[in-house]
C-alpha cells in the first residue's frame, strides 16, 4: 500500500516538529509527513498530498487563500496534556496569569481547553507579541517560555498543545486507513485514560490518608449542608461512624442553628470557639470556589480541652529542655508608682520586636522583667534561652553562643552541636551580664546583630537566624564604652530600646507586700512587726530585693513565733542597717552646722511638716496660708519671715519653691530630715 502524504501547515517551526513527532508516532511508515509553513511564500505547494492539515483553526483561512488545488484542508483540534497542569491547580483561586501564545486567537483556544478541562480556578489574560497587556507575576505558556514577556515572575510552561484524540481518529477516516489500526489507537488512548484515573485513584488515596492523619476533624459541606466528606476524627468527635455522615445534612447532627450558620455562611472563620452538643471545640473554615462559584465549605474542628493539653505538653517539653520564659509581670511584687511604671513601659517594649536593654543593680529584678517581656511578645510561644556570660568559660563561651561542628575541637560532639543562637531562633535570647564580654566575643555578638546570621566554630556554613536580643547589666556600659572597655557601635546596637530597673530603696513603699508575699511563697504564716517594717523600710537595702528575699528566708527558718519583732534581726542586718543611720546622722549634723541656724531648728521642723501634710491633702500652699498655720500652734512668723525661712530650706535642698500661685512643696530630703528628727537622731548642740 502506497503512503499517504499528509502536508502539515503551521506558523512555528518548534510546534510543525512536535506535532510531525507525534503523527509519526501514531501513525508510523504509514504516512510521510510534509512540513510547510504559513508566511515562507505567498503559495503553498500542496501536489501529491492526500490531506493538508493545519495546526488550528485560526490559520484554516490564510492556508486556504494560499492553496490553489483541490485537496481536503482540516484544522487540527488539540488539547493539553493532562500530566502538566498540576501545577496550575495548585495556583490561588482568583489569581491573574497571563497566557502567553504566538497570536491572540490561539492564546483564547489555550484559554478555552484548560476551562474545559477544569482549571477555571483562575483568570487568564491573553497575550501575544505586540499586545499591550500590563506584566503579571505568572505566565502560562503551551511551550512558548521564548515569548513571555521580561518582567514575569514565574513561567509555567504545560507544554506544546497536543492532538486531540478527535482529531486524529477523523485523520484516519479522511485517508481511508485500516480500521484495525483506529482499534489498536483506541486501545491506547484508553490504556492511557486509564493509567490517568489510577493516578486520579491514588492521589485521592493518598489525601485521604493525610486527612486521617491529623488530629483535626475535618469535612467539606455543600452548599446545603450535606456532608460530601468527612475523615474519621470529625464523625468520632461527633459521635459517629464516618460511613453514617456521607450525604447527611449538618443539621441533623447539629441543632445549634447559629453553629450552622457559621459554618454555611460566606465568611472564613479562624479559631472560633464553639459549643456542640455541651464541648467546646476550636473551629476554623475556610471556602472551596470553582472559578467564581462557592461550591464547598471545608470546616476543621478540634475539642479545645485537647489543644490545652498539648499547650500543657509543649510547655513541659520545653521546661525540660529550659528554653522557656519562668516568670511573667504578675511576679513582680509591689504597687510603688515607680514599679508599675517600669510594668507599663515593658508591655509596650513587649510589642516591638527591637533589641532590648536592661540595666540595673543586683538583685533588682532584671532577668524576670526579661522573662515577661517574652511572655508578652509575638513569640511568646518561641524558645527563651537565658544565657548568663559571666558564668560561661572564656574558652567554650564562642561554642556555647554559637554552635560548633564535629571535629572542631578536641572533645567536640559527633555532628556538632547548636549554640544559644540557633536553639533560640524564632524566640528569644536573654544575655544576662553583657558587661562582662570579651572584646572578642563583643565583635561576635555585633556581627550576629548586625547580619542576623551565625556561623558555627569550625565551620563555614551560613545560618539565618530570627532572634530577639535582649541583654542585661549591672554594670554602667556608657562608662565603659568611655572607658574603651566596651565597644560603642555594640553598645548602640544593644540600646535601641533601655529599661532601668529601680532599686529597692527607691520603691520601699513594695517592702511589706514583698515580705508577705515571700512568707506566703514559703507557706509561712508569720508576718512582721510595725517596728521591724519601719527598720526595714530605713534600711539601705544593698542587695536590692534579693537581700530581703534571703532575709525572709532566715526569718522563717529561726523565729519561732508568728509576728517578727527587732529582736529577732540578724546581727549583721542591725549593724549594717545602723552604720546606714550614723552615716545619715553625720550628714545631716553637717547640713545644719554649715547651713542653717540651731536656734531655729523647731522653726523649719513644723514649716516641713505643714508642707508633707499639705502634699498628703493635695493642696497648693504659701507662705500667707504657713504662717496663719504656724500662728494656729504656737509659733509666730510672719509671712516674710516664713519666706525667709523657705528660701534657706531650699538653699540645702529640702524643698521646691514654685512660681506664682503654684506653692511651695516638701521633696524626698526634706522627709527624711523629718524621719530623723521622729526618732531623735540628731544631736545638735
Amino acid at each position: 500500500m502506497n503512503k499517504k502524504r499528509i502536508a502539515l501547515v503551521t506558523v512555528d517551526h518548534l510546534v510543525n516538529s512536535a506535532l510531525t513527532k507525534q503523527l509519526m508516532n501514531v501513525f508510523k511508515n504509514k504516512v510521510e509527513i510534509v512540513q510547510k509553513y504559513l508566511h515562507d511564500s505567498d503559495v503553498i505547494d500542496v501536489k501529491g498530498m492526500d490531506i493538508v492539515l493545519c495546526s488550528s483553526k485560526a490559520i484554516e483561512k490564510d492556508v486556504k487563500a494560499k492553496i490553489n488545488q483541490n485537496i481536503p484542508i482540516m484544522p487540527l483540534r488539540r488539547t493539553i496534556d493532562l500530566k502538566n497542569i498540576s501545577e496550575l491547580i495548585s495556583l490561588d483561586t482568583g489569581l491573574e496569569v497571563l497566557l502567553v501564545s504566538n497570536y491572540l486567537s490561539t492564546a483564547n483556544e489555550t484559554i478555552e481547553i484548560l476551562k474545559k478541562l477544569g482549571v477555571d480556578h483562575i483568570k487568564f489574560i491573553p497575550y501575544y507579541p505586540g499586545c499591550n497587556e500590563n506584566i503579571r507575576d505568572i505566565a502560562v505558556t503551551p511551550g512558548g517560555s521564548h515569548l513571555v514577556p521580561k518582567g514575569v515572575k514565574k513561567v509555567i510552561d504545560i507544554g506544546l498543545r497536543i492532538i486531540d484524540i478527535s482529531s486524529i481518529i477523523e485523520i484516519f477516516l479522511k485517508l481511508n486507513l485500516p480500521t484495525e489500526e483506529l482499534v489498536i489507537l483506541s486501545a491506547e488512548y484508553s490504556k492511557e485514560m486509564i493509567r490517568m484515573n489510577k493516578y486520579l485513584y491514588e492521589s485521592n488515596k493518598m489525601l485521604k490518608a493525610m486527612f486521617e492523619v491529623t488530629n483535626d476533624g475535618i469535612a467539606a459541606l455543600d452548599m446545603k449542608g450535606n456532608i460530601f466528606f468527612c475523615n474519621d476524627k470529625f464523625s468520632h468527635l461527633l459521635g459517629y461512624n464516618s460511613s453514617e455522615l456521607i450525604s447527611i445534612n449538618i443539621t441533623e447532627i447539629i441543632k445549634n442553628n447559629k453553629i450552622v450558620d457559621i459554618m454555611l455562611d460566606s465568611g472564613q472563620r479562624n479559631n472560633e470557639i464553639v459549643n456542640i452538643n455541651n464541648k467546646e471545640y476550636m473551629l476554623n473554615k475556610t471556602m472551596l470556589y470553582y472559578g467564581e462559584h462557592l461550591k464547598l465549605h471545608l470546616i476543621s474542628i478540634q475539642e479545645v480541652f485537647h489543644i490545652q493539653n498539648l499547650e500543657k505538653e509543649v510547655r513541659k517539653r520545653l521546661v525540660r529542655t529550659g528554653f522557656v520564659a519562668k516568670y511573667d509581670f504578675n511576679d513582680l511584687v509591689g504597687k510603688s508608682k515607680i514599679l508599675q511604671s517600669k510594668i507599663r513601659i515593658s508591655k509596650k517594649i513587649a510589642s516591638s520586636d527591637l533589641t532590648v536593654l536592661i540595666q540595673g543593680e543586683d538583685g533588682t529584678g532584671k532577668e524576670i522583667f526579661a522573662h515577661s517581656i517574652h511572655r508578652w511578645s509575638k513569640r511568646r510561644n518561641e524558645p527563651f534561652v537565658a544565657v548568663n556570660m559571666a558564668s560561661l568559660s572564656e574558652n567554650l563561651i564562642e561554642s556555647e553562643l554559637f554552635g560548633y561542628e564535629e571535629g572542631a575541637f578536641t572533645g567536640a560532639s559527633k555532628g556538632g552541636k547548636a549554640g544559644f543562637f540557633e536553639q533560640a531562633d524564632k524566640g528569644t535570647i536573654f544575655i544576662d551580664e553583657i558587661g562582662d564580654a570579651s572584646p572578642k566575643i563583643q565583635v561576635s555578638l555585633l556581627r550576629v546583630l548586625q547580619e542576623k546570621k551565625i556561623i558555627r566554630v569550625g565551620g563555614s556554613r551560613v545560618i539565618p537566624i530570627d532572634v530577639r536580643v535582649i541583654a542585661a547589666t549591672n554594670k554602667d556600659l556608657y562608662d565603659l564604652v568611655l572607658k574603651g572597655q566596651f565597644r560603642k557601635d555594640l553598645y548602640y546596637r544593644l540600646n535601641v530600646l533601655h529599661l532601668r530597673v529601680p532599686t529597692l530603696k527607691e520603691r520601699k513603699e513594695d517592702i511589706p507586700l514583698l515580705a508577705e508575699y515571700f512568707f506566703k511563697k514559703l507557706n509561712s504564716n508569720k508576718t512582721l512587726s510595725d517596728e521591724v517594717i519601719e527598720l526595714f523600710q530605713e534600711h539601705s537595702w544593698p542587695g536590692n530585693v534579693r537581700e530581703l528575699e534571703n532575709l525572709i528566708y532566715y526569718l522563717d527558718s529561726i523565729v519561732e513565733k508568728q509576728v517578727v519583732t527587732a529582736e529577732d534581726l540578724p546581727e549583721d542586718f542591725v549593724m549594717r542597717s545602723m552604720l546606714h543611720k550614723e552615716e545619715n546622722e553625720l550628714e545631716f549634723k553637717e547640713i545644719f552646722a554649715e547651713s542653717l541656724p540651731k536656734e531655729k531648728i523647731n522653726e523649719y521642723t513644723e514649716i516641713l511638716k505643714i508642707l508633707e501634710h499639705a502634699e498628703n491633702m493635695k493642696i497648693i500652699i504659701g507662705r500667707n496660708r504657713i504662717s496663719d498655720i504656724l500662728e494656729s500652734n504656737g509659733l509666730y512668723l510672719s509671712p516674710e519671715q516664713v519666706r525667709q525661712r523657705l528660701k534657706e530650706l531650699e538653699k540645702i535642698g529640702f524643698i521646691n519653691i514654685g512660681k506664682t500661685k503654684q506653692g511651695t512643696t516638701i521633696n524626698q530630703e526634706g522627709k527624711m530630715f523629718l524621719k530623723n528628727i521622729k526618732y531623735k537622731r540628731l544631736n545638735i548642740r
